[in-house]
C-alpha cells in the first residue's frame, strides 16, 4: 500500500524538503478522513431507526459548531503556515558538498591541471535549460550543450535557469526537484544537489502539443573527473560536428 502512494525517495535537499511535506499532507488527510469517516458511522449507528420508530433527530448546538470550524480553522492555517515554511526553504539553494565541482576545482588547481572554467567557487552550477516541442535542451557554462541528457556532477549545487521555445513546458524529474514551468518570455528557475551518482528519469509533465507523451529528459549525475572529461569530450564532438557541416557546405 505505502509502495503505492509513496514518492520517489529524495536525493537531492529540496527534493528531501518537498518528500516530507508530503508525508505530512498525508497523514493529515488520512487522520481528517478516519475523523469525517468514523465521526459518520458513530452518528448514523447513533441514531438510526428501529422498527416502529422514527430516526432520532440530530441537534447540534452553536458552541459544538463553533468548536468545530474553530479546530478546521487552526488546522488550515496551520497547514498554510508549513507549507509556505517548507516551500521557501526548498527555494534556498544550498552550497556545494565538499565532493562537488568547485572544491573539486580549487583542489585540482593547486597541481596546476586544466579544468573547464567554472563559476566562482561559491556560486552554484548554472545551466540553461531550454525546452522546445518535443525535447530539452541543456546549455553548460562554457557554451557546450546536450539534448535529453543533463550530465551534472555529484554534490554539486545546479541551477536550472528554464526557457521555452514555443509553449509552456514543465521540467520535473522525481527525487531531485519539484515541478517547474517553461514559459515562453519568462524567466523560471529551479535547482537540486545530488547526493549521489546515478541516472534519473524526467518527463514535461504538461500538455504541450501531440507529442508531449514523448517529452522526456535525463539527469546522470556523475563523479567530477567524469564530468569534467564529458565537457571536453561533448565539445570537441561539437566542434568536430560544425567543422564537417563547414567542410560540406563548402564542397557543395
Amino acid at each position: 500500500m505505502l509502495a503505492l502512494i509513496s514518492p520517489p525517495s529524495p536525493h537531492s535537499p529540496n527534493a528531501d524538503d518537498l518528500n516530507t511535506l508530503y508525508w505530512v499532507m498525508l497523514v493529515i488527510g488520512i487522520l481528517l478522513l478516519l475523523a469525517i469517516n468514523g465521526a459518520l458511522i458513530a452518528f448514523a449507528m447513533r441514531f438510526r431507526s428501529e422498527r416502529g420508530r422514527q430516526p432520532r433527530r440530530l441537534k447540534v448546538r452553536r458552541p459544538a459548531q463553533f468548536a468545530t470550524a474553530g479546530a478546521l480553522a487552526v488546522l488550515a492555517l496551520a497547514v498554510f503556515v508549513v507549507g509556505v515554511i517548507v516551500t521557501d526553504s526548498a527555494k534556498q539553494v544550498e552550497a556545494s558538498g565538499p565532493n562537488g565541482l568547485h572544491s573539486s576545482a580549487a583542489f585540482t588547481a593547486q597541481r596546476g591541471l586544466s579544468i573547464p572554467a567554472v563559476p566562482a567557487t561559491s556560486a552554484p552550477l548554472e545551466i540553461r535549460a531550454c525546452g522546445q516541442q518535443w525535447i530539452w535542451r541543456y546549455e553548460y557554462p562554457n557554451g557546450t550543450y546536450s539534448y535529453y541528457e543533463l550530465v551534472v556532477p555529484v554534490d554539486t549545487a545546479v541551477v536550472l535557469h528554464l526557457c521555452s521555445t514555443d509553449v509552456v513546458h514543465r521540467w520535473y524529474v522525481p527525487g531531485l526537484s519539484g515541478k517547474f514551468d517553461a514559459t515562453p518570455g519568462e524567466s523560471n528557475s529551479t535547482w537540486f544537489k545530488a547526493d549521489e551518482t546515478g541516472t534519473w528519469d524526467g518527463a514535461s509533465y504538461a500538455f504541450s502539443g501531440a507529442s508531449y507523451a514523448v517529452m522526456r529528459t535525463e539527469v546522470r549525475v556523475v563523479d567530477v573527473p567524469t564530468y569534467q572529461s564529458w565537457l571536453q569530450q561533448q565539445a570537441a564532438g561539437i566542434q568536430q560536428a560544425q567543422q564537417f557541416v563547414q567542410q560540406a557546405n563548402g564542397e557543395s
